[in-house]
């Protein structure tokens, strides 16, 4: 019997987990893997597929692929293909009837905690007389009726399970996906991680054995998918140490954690971290404390915001931190309210999500109460609630798009500081609402731009608010040479205050005390990238270090004296 696993990635640059924790945990069978992503071609996929010749096509089931999924299981089936079907995964895992009565393609679903389920159902499949009815954990049909089965415990010892990746498979420049536990100890009602009550860990001797693997890939970065990673913090710093010590690619690595549990050693030992090696995901959600009770949220907020603070100041580790719009009693008011105290904190990045109703959770069996609208096809987002319209929501989506464009690259940093503090002092929120409006006023959304062109919009944006001053002028040409190494300042911005320099510029790159003064030698390379410019009255030097890296990108200095000392 051959068995196929397949998986539809939303992005090329993942590489996905759970099918090869199956297929490890089943290596007695005779499984093949492939991986696809959502934006490939339907027919590609198929004919992909079915070159295969499987006899059990088993698919990992996720909110953002089921639909892709339900397609091409319907086209196999259709086709009189004689395969099997078989789905998994957390967006098949509840509502298991209706979803098999509503689909007659799918022939097996496996819900809850996979791997000795489905070892179980391919030694009964291939039995004689398979006793199918016997297998927790497994839903499928008789005589056109739906069973399920009873509901399997959690696996307690998640040693048993093989380590997931092959030796030598190929992950340059994409993203692998881990995990040290599962489980969260959290009841968030809106996270499917809210059902599994209870966290279980892989031995630490396990983790370190695994991630000396990992960490000798040529991958972009390691994202630990632990839901909260912190919740032992000794194991936590047991973990990152043994990265630093063996991280000799400088690989990145994704945490998820929660901000106010971590306690003074815990930070303490943070601020000694490599910069620019970790990355810390904070789950904030919101600061309405209705809002945060309703939703099992149980959150110190000046705990938090004392916490994140106290990480910014090392700028060593960057912090995400997640606003999720659509929740209970968060109107349009309150998220506002929400965004400016989390945009306060001057986080790397502000990912504002919205509120996806997913089956099985607490805010699901509550979307009566507060009269929660979704979308009838996954990702089952939030249209509006009691509290919040469509149009408000859609608002906060256009404003996502530019909070993304323009704070979360931090290639604007100076411009929108200068912006936010004279313009918008009382609410960073009301820039992006007003520059929102600008982009609707202009039919800006519907085009793309790139990053030069986004700084000129800016600039368009000041000038239509009648609020063009010399010192946003500077903020915004500050910005650009900062951060945009080979591209020249543009005639807006004054590019004659950059030209003049040019033979100045040309005499000091060979000279050997300038060069030893303000560049640096990083592993052997000289570092002598540079720039100079006339901002605001100064002279200022600009040396260019590491364009990926946002804490150490360029370093500037006022050499005021430059032509004298020439």
């Amino acid at each position: 019997m051959k068995i196929l696993l397949v998986t539809l990635d939303s992005k090329f640059i993942h590489a996905n987990l759970s099918v090869r924790y199956l297929k490890k945990y089943c290596s007695n069978f005779n499984i093949e893997i492939k991986e696809f992503t959502i934006n490939q071609k339907l027919e590609y996929i198929l004919g992909e597929i079915l070159a295969e010749a499987a006899d059990l096509i088993c698919f990992s089931c996720y909110i953002w692929n089921i639909d892709y999924i339900n397609d091409i299981s319907y086209i196999i089936k259709e086709s009189k293909n004689k395969a099997k079907i078989l789905y998994g995964g957390p967006e098949v895992s509840f509502e298991i009837k209706q979803m098999m009565e509503d689909n007659p393609f799918i022939d097996y679903i496996i819900f809850g905690e996979g791997e000795e389920i489905f070892k179980e159902f391919l030694e009964e499949i291939q039995s004689t007389a398979p006793k199918l009815h016997r297998i927790k954990g497994l839903a499928f049909k008789e005589n056109n009726d739906v069973i399920i089965n009873e509901k399997r415990g959690l696996i307690d010892n998640l040693n048993i399970i093989n380590y997931p990746y092959e030796p030598g498979e190929e992950f340059t420049n994409k993203i692998i996906y881990y995990e040290s536990s599962r489980g969260c100890p959290f009841c968030c009602s809106f996270c499917m991680s809210s059902i599994d009550k209870r966290i279980r860990f892989f031995s630490m001797e396990r983790v370190k054995k695994d991630l000396k693997k990992l960490l000798n890939t040529k991958a972009r970065q390691i994202k630990f998918v632990d839901r909260t990673f912190n919740a032992d913090y000794r194991r936590s710093m047991e973990i990152m140490q043994y990265i630093v010590e063996n991280n000799k690619n400088n690989m990145k690595i994704h945490f998820e954690i929660t901000a106010d549990i971590i306690n003074d050693e815990f930070l303490n030992f943070i601020g000694k971290m490599p910069v620019n090696m970790f990355q810390f995901e904070i789950g904030v959600q919101s600061l309405n404390e209705d809002t945060l009770r309703e939703i099992n949220r149980h959150m110190d907020k000046d705990k938090m915001s004392r916490v994140i603070n106290e990480i910014s100041k090392n700028n060593n580790v960057h912090m995400h931190l997640d606003l999720i719009a659509g929740l209970p009693y968060e109107d349009y008011e309150s998220f506002k309210k929400s965004f400016d105290g989390i945009h306060n904190l001057n986080a790397e990045k502000i990912q504002l999500g919205f509120l996806k109703v997913l089956k099985g959770t607490k805010i699901y069996k509550d979307k009566e109460k507060h009269r929660i609208k979704y979308t009838k096809k996954a990702p089952y987002e939030v249209i509006c609630t009691k509290y919040i319209s469509l149009e408000e929501l859609l608002k906060l989506k256009n404003i996502e798009e530019l909070v993304d464009k323009y704070y979360n690259e931090k290639y604007f940093n100076s411009s929108l500081k200068y912006i936010v503090s004279n313009m918008f002092p009382d609410s960073a929120f009301e820039f992006y609402s007003s520059f929102s409006d600008y982009w609707q006023k202009y039919e800006l959304y519907n085009k793309a731009h790139s990053r030069k062109k986004l700084y000129k919009i800016l600039y368009d944006y000041m000038e239509y608010m009648n609020r063009m001053n010399d010192k946003f002028i500077q903020a915004l040409k500050f910005d650009y040479i900062f951060n945009n190494q080979y591209e020249e300042l543009p005639d807006y911005l004054n590019r004659e205050s950059e030209d003049k320099f040019k033979s100045i510029k040309r005499y000091l790159a060979n000279d050997i005390d300038f060069k030893n003064k303000y560049f640096y030698l990083i592993e052997g390379k000289v570092i002598n990238d540079f720039r100079i410019a006339e901002i605001g009255g100064e002279i200022i030097l600009f040396v260019y270090k590491d364009r990926e890296n946002i804490f150490n990108r360029c370093d500037t200095y006022i050499i005021n004296n430059i032509e004298e000392d020439r």
